[in-house]
C-alpha cells in the first residue's frame, strides 16, 4: 500500500464506497477476537482485586500479570498464542480505526482527537502483544521501570514524561469518565440490533465499567507526573499499583471493591463487544441513537 492510497481508503466511507472492513471482512473478525482478549486482561485483574478487597492475601494483578497467569494454565502455551493473536488484533484494530476511519469519526477537531486516541490504544496493546511474545520466547515480562529510568535521564525526559502523564490523566482518565457518563460510547455499539433489555444492560455495563477504568487511568497518569516531578521511576504505578493506592486510602477496602467491580464490568463489557461492537458506520436507514 502506498502512502497516497491511505487517504483514499480513509475517504472511501465519506464518498459512499465500501469501507476497509467491508472490503476486508477478516479485519472485523480479528477485531472481535481482540475485544474478547482485551476483556480477559481486565477481568482477571478485577477478580484478583476483588479478592484482595474481601480480605484474601496476595498481590494485585496487572494486565501483563494476567497474561502471565494464563500462560501458566494447563495448555498454557497454546492459550498464550491465542491471547497474543488477540492482543495483536486489537492493536491492529486501533491502527485501522485511526487511519481508515471505519467508524466515521471524520476530520473535525473532535474526530481527530478520537482517532489519536485509537493510536494511543494501538500502542498500548502492541506493548501487551510484545509482552506475550517475550513470554512465548521463555523470557520474563519487561519492567516499565527500566525504560522510565532511561527516559528520566535523557534531556527533557522528565518534561516528556510529565506531559505524557498529564495527557494520560486527561485523555485516558477524565475523557473516559466523561464518555461513560455522557453515554458517548453508545455510538460504537450496534444498538439497532439489540432488544430493549439487552440495550439497557449494555449501556449500564459500559457506563459503570468505562467510568471506573477511567478513574484507574487517572491514578496511573498522576503517578507518571509524580515520577517526572521527583525524577523517580519507582513512583510510577501500573494497574496493580493504582489498585493498591486505592486500598491504602480511607475506606480503602470499599474503594478497592468498587473499582474492582468496575474492572470486572469493563472486562465483561469488552468480551460482549465481540457481539455488540460496531466495526463500520451505522446503516443510515436504521435509526441509531447518538448521545451527546
Amino acid at each position: 500500500m502506498t502512502v497516497t492510497s491511505i487517504p483514499a481508503i480513509a475517504g472511501a466511507s465519506d464518498s459512499g464506497h465500501a469501507d476497509v472492513v467491508e472490503v476486508h471482512p477478516w479485519l472485523g473478525r480479528l477485531a472481535r477476537w481482540g475485544y474478547i482478549v482485551r476483556g480477559l486482561i481486565y477481568l482477571i485483574p478485577g477478580i484478583s482485586a476483588l479478592r484482595l478487597a474481601l480480605g484474601a492475601h496476595g498481590a494485585a494483578v496487572t494486565q501483563t500479570g494476567a497474561i502471565e497467569l494464563m500462560s501458566r494454565e494447563p495448555f498454557g502455551r497454546p492459550i498464550l498464542i491465542v491471547v497474543a493473536v488477540g492482543l495483536g488484533a486489537y492493536a491492529l484494530w486501533g491502527v485501522v480505526r485511526a487511519v481508515s476511519d471505519p467508524l466515521r469519526q471524520g476530520h473535525s477537531a473532535g474526530g481527530i482527537i478520537v482517532r489519536l486516541g485509537y493510536v494511543s490504544s494501538a500502542l498500548g496493546y502492541a506493548g501487551f502483544f510484545f509482552a506475550a511474545l517475550r513470554l512465548l520466547a521463555g523470557k520474563s515480562a519487561h519492567s516499565s521501570k527500566d525504560w522510565l529510568a532511561r527516559l528520566l535521564e535523557a534531556p527533557f525526559g522528565p518534561w516528556m514524561l510529565g506531559i505524557f502523564g498529564l495527557c494520560w490523566i486527561g485523555g485516558a482518565g477524565i475523557a473516559e469518565i466523561v464518555k461513560a457518563l455522557g453515554g458517548r460510547f453508545e455510538r460504537d455499539l450496534r444498538t439497532e440490533r439489540m432488544g430493549p433489555s439487552e440495550k439497557r444492560f449494555a449501556l449500564w455495563l459500559g457506563r459503570f465499567g468505562i467510568a471506573l477504568r477511567g478513574l484507574v487511568f487517572g491514578i496511573i497518569g498522576g503517578s507518571l507526573v509524580a515520577a517526572a516531578w521527583h525524577l523517580d521511576p519507582v513512583r510510577t504505578r501500573g494497574l496493580g499499583g493504582a489498585l493498591l493506592d486505592l486500598a491504602h486510602q480511607p475506606y480503602g477496602r470499599f474503594l478497592l471493591a468498587t473499582v474492582s467491580l468496575g474492572l470486572i464490568a469493563f472486562g465483561l463489557f469488552s468480551i460482549l463487544c465481540a457481539r455488540w461492537a460496531r466495526t463500520g458506520a451505522a446503516n443510515p436507514s436504521v435509526p441509531h441513537a447518538r448521545s451527546t
